[in-house]
């Protein structure tokens, strides 16, 4: 939905309550928590703070971005600066200000979440693009103890600051150079608990894969588009010589996505499926990609619904209709069942 241009006291009040902001010298497009676009030309305060990064991080050159969090009225955001054809750019992610609650926040229940947690071996929360698996991936570490846990981060950028002095947090690129070198001090820092923002390369993937395999909690988050698909993509990543220990320290798989309806009086709704690895999971994951559609029974009987299955409920509910839900109900880019 979009609002279209408006005047400037509306579009400040926009980008006050703007997730998703795109912000050059002339002109600003935001995005809200419930979908709604409302564009623009640059208010004074935000043509300032478009001026400032310019001057701080383009430097002469015209061909590199930079990526960095930072803070704005009040809010923190998470900014990539980069050249186009258009000119310089600042796409700009509200962060949270506090640990999001699964339950008040994003609608979503710790009973179903917590057996993915528990215990040592790697968990991971996946999605796409703004599907808020990093939230439900903080939220979920949110509800941990941090004494017990002993828990460090490891983020690119660091998006929710956790109050606990026991939690290590440190950024790639600003307190360490890449993600494995940080995975592999967590080990050495003698932390049992270890998160990682984001898996999306090969040596990431083998570094959180190897902690886990040592009797660590690793949790992460993965680019995919269902549950079943999380095992294909980790897989993909690694190391063809690790994939029994895949199989072996798998614990947990988390896929959502948040359906928004562009309007503030309607609340966005989770969908979401997951996956407990038990014994009879690693079985059907040892066999290889062609066995997962064996998985589906393995979640029947774990008691987990799938994404139809939560889809339909909201349908049911009343609070959506079947064409806005009809992307999940058809199962999108399931691998085929027998």
């Amino acid at each position: 939905m979009n609002a279209g241009v408006v005047d400037e006291q509306q579009l400040t009040r926009a980008l006050n309550a703007g997730r998703n902001i795109l912000l050059t010298d002339d002109y600003v497009e935001t995005t809200d928590y419930h979908g709604a676009t409302t564009f623009g030309r640059t208010p004074p305060v935000w043509k300032d703070f478009f001026q400032r990064n310019y001057a701080e991080k383009v430097r002469g050159s015209v061909l590199k971005s930079s990526h960095y969090t930072t803070d704005l009225l009040g809010n923190r955001f998470r900014c990539c600066m980069a050249n186009s054809q258009k000119g310089w750019g600042i796409s700009m992610r509200a962060l949270p200000l506090k640990i999001p609650s699964l339950r008040d926040d994003l609608q979503l229940d710790w009973n179903i979440i917590r057996e993915l947690t528990e215990g040592s071996g790697l968990t991971l929360f996946a999605g796409r693009m703004g599907s808020g698996k990093s939230t439900t991936m903080a939220a979920s570490i949110g509800c941990l103890d941090p004494r017990a846990s002993q828990i460090a981060t490891v983020e690119d950028p660091i998006e929710v600051i956790y109050p606990s002095h026991s939690i290590i947090q440190r950024e790639i690129g600003t307190h360490v150079e890449n993600f494995a070198e940080a995975i592999r001090d967590c080990v050495r820092q003698s932390r049992t608990t270890i998160v990682v923002s984001e898996i999306r390369d090969s040596e990431t993937a083998n570094a959180a894969l190897l902690a886990a395999s040592t009797g660590h909690s690793v949790f992460a988050t993965i680019h995919a588009d269902n549950v079943f698909d999380i095992y294909t993509r980790m897989s993909a990543l690694i190391d063809p010589r690790y994939e029994r220990v895949l199989a072996r320290n798998l614990r947990g798989l988390w896929w959502q996505h948040v359906v928004r309806f562009g309007t503030a009086d309607r609340k966005p709704l989770p969908v979401y499926e997951s996956l407990l690895v038990d014994y009879e999971a690693r079985n059907i994951f040892e066999k290889g990609t062609t066995a997962l559609p064996m998985l589906a029974s393995v979640m029947e009987r774990q008691k987990r619904k799938n994404m139809t299955e939560i889809a339909m409920g909201h349908v049911s509910q009343r609070r959506a209709t079947r064409e806005e839900m009809a992307e999940f109900i058809h199962r999108r880019n399931r691998i085929a069942e027998d």
